[in-house]
């Protein structure tokens, strides 16, 4: 096997029944082993570096934004969980409890020098065929009299059976010290089905009674609209006495549970409307239940539960219509207090009210961060109003679940098990005007546009190099001084404090030539008081500087010469990345830097007329604290994936690793169940013959790698496609072609299990060969039929030669094509500007309003085009339905600037005619719609169907004017903007 000769070190055997060649890698750090001990002396080659030149230049220092007030100091440093989930002081004792995602139960003395945690409860003890994850944990009242737990769990297996369920049990812990788990006295109280969204906590409230969240317990929009069905316990916040049982159930019904009289709603819901509640907890001091709720599209949210409130999901994403048409289910319909878009907040952890004395400024202040972003937030609630809404601090820790210890002080607890507290940052306000604004201003360059680095700052190469959109990358490191790296083997190695890392990236304006590379980028990775930060600059037109960019990132437009294209220019978008985006891929998980590890760098560099190995040169020269104790020839080391001449199955892993094990590995960004890390055997990757957790994009029996089928192999779907479901998610707009064909062989030749006949080989190769026109187009038309034999299409197209009819035909087709899960596999070939290119969430007026836009076309919009819900409610002329107002002569008291500001922001001024109105019945029905017609008898409210609703004055609890319009936002976010420009004018023309 040729790979025995190329990675010496690895020992290798075939995992049966598949091509998944398992690597057992021993740490790199381990003695030598005597064979390498005993071989005869060689004469020893020339050091590609003879000595250390320290980097004293560096003026990457701190942040360009004003520093946060606080930052997370780890507390308990001597105690590392395994993805903690909770932690809850234990009564009555110097003992905290941690319950862990795997189900087990620890227990540790609440003292910083506190070196060992003790087991003493893991949920297999109640049943070893469970599989499944802990979520949630929390004391009885009156713990210390009867140490009752709580235990939240989501059980995907059991007794031999896949099917997911939440369970709630309750166990008995001894009043020993550490306390014990007495056996046997494990009590279900209740379970209930999910899949998906299960929520994940619970937690006592003042009033004695038991509260636990629950999702929507499905994987993605709520397509049964379960957050607004009150029939089963999915998408509820519920509310039970687990301390007088009734009759065939562990818990009673409390007798003012809100939704007690509404036919079919159950008994135990004390709220609904709800997505995905994580983390929920009750302020002390006022008995306000608080909660985060993780969002799915666009925004992120916090609330206050309120008794009987519908928190709108998934007619509402927070305060934002989802999908209007659905029917709203019992219950007043409540706001978020807080929401975060999804630029700032991608999965919010809920905290605590500050009730404690040793931060006094935090106190009566709901502190919480999101899990992704690393960022922490507080706010005071008072008088109904939010009051001092803060960014407390920025970290790198995803943080999944807040804590407390016997004093209720606060700790944020990392799922990689850690604890931390919140402390002050001690940054000095002026350190961001300090942060060098022009790459030429670092220290890392003596000469920016020769990209010659400074005094002591390394230049290196890697095995693997990641798919940038077919950018060149030069790579160069800068440790500090004469600091030393710590040799951490091959999952990465730990660099000092203000080490700089930095790639510049180059673009062929002329596709195929080197020669005309242009540098457009320079990336920087930076450790300051021990957090690693992105930065990003973007090089001038000159060629000879380049200009950091905002937060917030920005896309740049390239013209590339490239003979393959009809018109001989290509136009390429590049994303310069906001630094959150950055962190995405650079994460604790993935150890920060990618490409500074023994896989990628035990490989041969020209060091200017010494060739030799990077580790070895590094480490002649002190750059490391310790040496690796094995020899070059035995450390491990990634292959190049375009290689032809490598092995085909150390190719595909390691382009894997370099573009995709970041997210997918343990702890990992990735939500989907593998490790895709070069050193992961076939069991922990769980790619291959296994159906994917995240939809299959109507793939027939797709699976993630599908074993001699890549047609229906679905990470080979996602690598070939773009627009929504593409992977990777971030770093790339264009699909690599050369992975795609190394992908193809890699699978084609893997070896299969059982029949794979798929409806993609229906279609004849003779006739799509033929001579004859309506034989191809009538083969090309049977393989797009379904996505398997589009994926089988888009592989003919890309062995075809540029000038082949059939290739062209196909792409066509396929372009052209009306299912959208086709139609994304050819978008590729579609030349860039002439793709569609929607408005989004984020929508800037600037835009519009710099294009001329056609009034005819903007009529065709308002009245025939699918999707525009205008005529739905206004009327023009005799046209239209008539629910807002009527736009016949819209423009005769409004310039353009004020309808393009009603369209985006129809909330901002409403006429008292278009007010809408809630109303909630004493029964808990709750109606929405625009005020028709209000009597001593009866009210009359005309919803967003035009239905009109009457409810009779005496069923009437509230009836209350709402300051949302009833128009949705964001109507143009699938608009383009030349559509967005056609329909204003034709707006601007009704005078």
């Amino acid at each position: 096997m040729r790979l025995l000769a190329r990675v010496t070190c690895l020992m290798m055997s075939l995992v049966a029944g598949g091509g998944w060649i398992a690597l057992s890698v021993a740490d790199d750090a381990a003695e030598k082993s005597p064979s390498a001990e005993s071989k005869p002396a060689e004469p020893e080659k020339p050091f590609g570096l003879t000595e250390r030149v320290p980097w004293t230049t560096s003026r990457v220092k701190g942040s360009p934004e004003p520093p946060p007030p606080y930052k997370l100091q780890r507390e308990y440093p001597h105690l590392k969980f395994d993805q903690p989930i909770a932690m809850v002081p234990e009564p009555d004792s110097n003992r905290i409890f941690i319950f862990e995602v795997g189900g087990k139960l620890l227990t540790f003395e609440d003292d910083p020098d506190v070196s060992d945690s003790v087991a003493i409860f893991d949920m297999k003890w109640i049943d070893k065929s469970i599989g499944g994850s802990g979520w949630g944990l929390t004391l009885h009242p009156n713990f210390a009299e009867n140490g009752y737990a709580y235990l939240f769990l989501n059980v995907t297996k059991r007794d031999g059976q896949e099917s997911e369920h939440n369970y709630i049990y309750r166990i008995q812990l001894t009043k020993t010290n550490p306390p014990q788990f007495v056996r046997g006295s494990e009590t279900l109280i209740v379970k209930w089905a999910t899949a998906g969204h299960g929520g994940g906590d619970l937690a006592f409230g003042p009033d004695g009674y038991l509260y636990i969240g629950s999702g929507d317990g499905t994987s993605g929009s709520d397509v049964d609209n379960t957050g607004q069905d009150l029939s089963d316990f999915t998408g509820s916040i519920l509310r039970i006495d687990v301390d007088h049982p009734s009759e065939g159930k562990e818990y009673s019904i409390p007798p003012d549970n809100p939704f007690l009289d509404i036919e079919g709603a159950i008994p135990e819901a004390w709220t609904n409307g709800h997505r995905q509640v994580w983390r929920m907890g009750f302020d002390r001091e006022t008995g306000n239940l608080w909660v985060g709720e993780v969002g799915q599209d666009l925004w992120e949210m916090i609330h206050l539960i309120r008794r009987g409130g519908n928190y709108g999901w998934s007619i509402y994403e927070g305060s934002h219509p989802f999908m209007l048409e659905r029917e709203m289910g019992p219950g007043k319909l409540y706001k978020p207090i807080v929401e975060h878009p999804h630029s700032e907040s991608r999965s919010i952890t809920g905290g605590y009210v500050y009730r404690a004395k040793k931060r006094p400024e935090f106190y009566g202040m709901y502190i919480y961060c999101d899990y992704e972003t690393g960022i922490v937030w507080g706010f005071r609630y008072e008088d109904e109003q939010v009051k001092d809404h803060q960014r407390l601090s920025d970290s790198t820790y995803k943080v999944a679940t807040f804590g407390h210890d016997h004093d209720r002080e606060l700790y944020l607890v990392a799922l990689s098990g850690e604890i931390f507290s919140l402390v002050p940052s001690g940054a000095p306000a002026h350190a961001a005007e300090e942060f060098p604004r022009k790459l030429s201003e670092t220290g890392l360059f003596t000469s920016v546009p020769e990209q010659i680095p400074a005094a002591g700052v390394l230049p290196y190469s890697v095995n693997a190099p990641a798919w940038v959109d077919g950018a060149h990358v030069q790579r160069f490191v800068g440790v500090p001084g004469e600091e030393q790296i710590t040799y951490g083997g091959h999952r990465g190695w730990e660099f000092p404090n203000n080490t700089v890392a930095a790639q510049t990236l180059s673009l062929e304006m002329e596709a195929g030539n080197p020669a005309s590379r242009r540098p457009i980028e320079t990336r920087l990775l930076t450790r300051q008081e021990g957090e690693w930060m992105a930065y990003t600059y973007m090089w001038n037109d000159a060629g000879d500087d380049a200009d950091l960019v905002g937060r917030d990132g920005m896309d740049r437009k390239f013209q590339i010469r490239d003979a393959a294209e009809p018109k001989g220019v290509r136009q390429q978008t590049w994303r310069y990345a906001a630094r959150t985006e950055c962190m995405g891929c650079h994460s604790r998980a993935a150890k920060w830097v990618l490409g500074l590890n023994t896989l990628q760098m035990n490989r041969d560099y020209d060091f200017g007329g010494v060739t030799d190995n990077q580790i070895r040169a590094w480490d002649h020269i002190g750059m490391f604290k310790e040496s690796p104790k094995k020899s070059i020839e035995e450390l491990p080391k990634l292959s190049n994936p375009y290689d032809e001449s490598a092995e085909l199955n150390a190719r595909a892993r390691s382009y894997l690793h370099a573009n995709c094990s970041h997210c997918h590995v343990s702890d990992g960004g990735g939500n989907a169940k593998m490790e895709l890390e070069f050193t992961s055997d076939e069991k922990k990757a769980n790619i291959f013959n296994i159906p994917p957790n995240h939809g299959n994009f109507s793939i027939d029996d797709g699976q993630l790698i599908a074993k001699g089928a890549p047609e229906r192999s679905v990470i080979l779907y996602r690598l070939s496609k773009l627009g929504q479901g593409r992977m990777p998610v971030l770093g790339s707009a264009v699909v690599d072609e050369e992975a795609l064909k190394l992908f193809r062989q890699w699978v084609a030749e893997l070896p299969a299990e059982g029949d794979t006949t798929t409806a993609a080989q229906s279609a004849q190769p003779e006739d799509l060969n033929s001579d004859v026109v309506a034989k191809r187009t009538a083969a090309i038309k049977k393989l797009l039929e379904n996505v398997s034999g589009a994926m089988v299409a888009v592989g003919l197209v890309d062995q075809e030669p540029p000038a082949s009819p059939l290739r062209g035909e196909i792409i066509a087709a396929g372009a052209a094509h009306t299912n959208p899960l086709v139609r994304d596999l050819f978008e590729r070939f579609v030349p860039e500007e002439q793709r569609v290119r929607r408005l989004g969430p984020l929508v800037r007026p600037e835009q519009i309003l710099a294009l001329t836009g056609d009034a005819e076309r903007g009529r065709e919009l308002f009245f025939k085009a699918a999707g525009v819900q205008c005529r739905d409610c206004h009327k023009i002329g005799d046209e239209g339905r008539e629910l807002g107002p009527e736009l016949t002569h819209v423009a005769k008291d409004k310039d353009k600037m004020k309808i393009l500001d009603t369209i985006l922001n129809p909330s901002k001024e409403i006429h008292k005619d278009y007010v809408s109105y809630i109303v909630e019945t004493k029964r808990g029905q709750v109606h929405a719609g625009l005020l028709v017609e209000k009597t001593e008898n009866e009210v009359v409210l005309k919803d967003n169907q035009h239905e009109l609703i009457r409810i009779s004055r005496a069923d009437i609890e509230i009836l209350q004017p709402q300051d949302k319009s009833l128009m949705p936002e964001m109507l143009l976010r699938e608009m383009t903007a030349e559509q967005a420009a056609d329909l204003l004018q034709f707006l601007v023309e009704l005078k």
